[in-house]
């Protein structure tokens, strides 16, 4: 509670009473907390970031309906510690990309200086237009995204303004109070190789049955180094170096800065989750479809360092579909589910419905006759049975070249009409990639009458893993 209180004042936000209040019950014995995460991805990233957020707020919801003596927090777990910087740094708006070109010198993302961003806004604002609910978006920005602040700071205040009223927890984790209590597990990775034994067993059960998402590594922990960024720590004989580095500690060496300066580790994807399930009260964790995967390989680790292991879930996942694009596929005689296919399978199923009749199929059926008038014929007559299959196969082949004929013709004659379709399957699909997983939510929170996160979070329940679809 007390890391929290002051990660929000350093972020520069005045709390209101609800959060304050929410904080404030993580002291009782009777809350829990249920939590999702993500890289701190620039202005929320992809739509799927907001989604995560939306399924953890209506699970601490349904949770405290079914269990009103015990509190439920919603917490988003800001993953500040990552280094990958490439991949935060751009978001797509209405098919433009806007990116953040900078040096990050390999730090963990959070500690990045937010110098530059306010081109950015700037950009933002010549793509989001003159309305008004740009202009607050172009406000609210500029004020998450200060230049004395960094990208961890900015990222829980954008995260906050949008969420303030939900009862939302953000933490960073990249805390020097948070990693002491990570000090014993540090120091059985690092020094005993603990984490790489549990999850070998693992992985050596699932390999022949299960896809394994991650491996384990000897040592599942980085290296802050004040100069050289975030580092991969390798053992090398007795010592232990810093990957592409010629920093290197003895084992004595190690163990001291283990016990002395745990802020200096950062878990990588094995024991960040570890790190997070001890030191919050967590019933479970939800994520997309890749974490969960990645996540069920890690129970013997958690049974490792005698951690309770959380409940998995995956998170909502929402389709945003224009009406009118709506009604411009029912009138194709398709619907959304067929834009699914690929942009080959959607083109024939299109020329099916065009035809009048579908000739694949009649000519199917005239085979399935021929080859039944074929064995009539053979069972009287044996040559004559001959001489008809092989004028059967003759037709066949004739009839192949006038049917690729006729869908070629056919393909010519609707072109146009496929080309309109292929444009709304890009709608779902931009640039090939699944809509929640590319596009930013500020395409689709530009109308002050409604709010689109309040849309998404009305539009689902926390345990409905189903595609929802909300027609606008």
């Amino acid at each position: 509670v007390d890391v929290l209180l002051k990660q929000y004042s350093a972020s520069g936000i005045e709390l209101n009473d609800y959060t304050k209040a929410q904080i404030e019950k993580l002291k009782d014995n009777t809350t829990f907390t249920v939590t999702t995460g993500h890289q701190l991805a620039l202005f929320t990233g992809p739509l799927y970031f907001i989604y995560k957020i939306v399924t953890i707020l209506n699970l601490a919801e349904q949770l405290k309906q079914q269990y009103p003596n015990q509190h439920f927090v919603p917490v988003f777990w800001m993953a500040s510690e990552d280094h990958d910087f490439e991949e935060i740094s751009s978001i797509q708006l209405f098919g433009q990309q806007v990116k953040w070109l900078k040096d990050s010198g390999n730090k963990p993302v959070g500690r990045i200086t937010n110098d530059g961003i306010a081109n950015l806004i700037d950009e933002i604002a010549s793509i989001l237009g003159e309305r008004q609910q740009s202009k607050n978006w172009i406000a609210l920005l500029r004020k998450c995204y200060s230049a004395e602040g960094n990208l961890s700071q900015a990222t829980r205040h954008l995260v906050y303004e949008l969420f303030k009223e939900e009862g939302l927890v953000i933490i960073d984790a990249d805390d020097k109070d948070l990693k002491k209590q990570l000090q014993p597990i540090i120091e059985k990775d690092v020094l005993e190789q603990t984490s790489f034994l549990a999850i070998n067993e693992t992985n050596r059960l699932l390999e022949e049955t299960y896809k394994l998402q991650i491996n384990g590594r000897e040592i599942n922990f980085f290296y802050l180094h004040p100069e050289l960024g975030r580092k991969l720590i390798k053992q090398v004989g007795n010592s232990y170096k810093l990957q592409d580095s010629s920093v290197v500690f003895t084992k004595e060496e190690m163990a001291y800065q283990i016990a002395n300066y745990p802020e200096l580790f950062s878990p990588n994807v094995v024991l960040r989750p570890v790190y997070q399930e001890l030191i919050l009260p967590n019933l479970a964790y939800i994520g997309g479809p890749a974490e969960v995967a990645y996540w069920l390989q890690l129970k013997n680790v958690f049974d490792a360092y005698h951690i309770a292991y959380p409940v998995l879930m995956q998170r909502n996942s929402f389709l945003l579909l224009n009406k009118s694009i709506n009604d411009k596929i029912g009138k194709m005689g398709l619907n959304f589910k067929d834009l699914f296919l690929s942009d080959s399978e959607l083109a024939d199923l299109f020329l099916q419905k065009q035809s009048a009749s579908n000739l694949t199929e009649t000519v199917a059926k005239v085979d399935t006759l021929l080859q039944s008038i074929i064995d009539e014929i053979k069972n009287v007559d044996p040559i004559g049975g001959k001489e008809a299959l092989q004028l059967k196969l003759e037709n066949k082949k004739q009839l192949g070249g006038i049917l690729k004929s006729y869908k070629k013709a056919s393909q010519q004659k609707q072109e146009d009409n496929i080309i309109k379709l292929l444009k709304l399957k890009e709608k779902i699909f931009p640039s090939g990639v699944f809509q929640e997983r590319l596009e930013n939510i500020m395409m689709y929170d530009l109308n002050p009458a409604t709010s689109f996160i309040a849309k998404v979070k009305q539009s689902a329940s926390a345990f409905d893993t189903s595609l929802h679809i909300i027609e606008d």
